[in-house]
């Protein structure tokens, strides 16, 4: 009987990575929309249960902490990059730095890369998941 391998790449493409955010962040801009019009809208001024957040995806938390575990993101630097950055727009030069300096997270594409450098210091690997 063959015992499983581990493995030591990250699984997810920069692609799927940015796909998976931007459908996230697609999401999150629709209840946004619709949560405003409920607001302003006078007929629904006194009506409780009308809650555009109920049409976000009720797994996003859950999205989430599986994208982390994915990309090896101990940190948490996507639950980050997603509500304190709101997908990178509010980030500015220094919400994140390490030694040798300032982290631009700015875009899901930047994030990925700075998951995937982190990730192969940490396993000393040249293990690329880009296509």
């Amino acid at each position: 009987m063959q015992k499983n391998k581990c493995v030591y790449e990250v699984p997810l493409t920069k692609q799927e990575f940015v796909d998976i955010l931007n459908r996230l962040r697609e999401a999150t801009e629709l209840v946004d929309k619709v949560e405003e019009l409920f607001r302003n809208s006078r007929e629904n001024l006194e009506c409780d249960f009308c809650n555009g957040a109920g049409l976000q995806i009720s797994h996003e938390g859950i999205v989430v902490k599986l994208m982390e575990r994915l990309m090896r993101d101990n940190a948490g630097n996507i639950s980050y990059f997603i509500y304190e950055l709101d997908y990178g727009k509010t980030y500015q030069e220094g919400c994140i730095f390490d030694q040798s300096g300032n982290i631009d997270i700015s875009t899901s594409e930047k994030l990925y890369d700075y998951l995937l450098k982190e990730y192969n210091l940490k396993n000393g690997s040249d293990n690329n998941a880009e296509e």
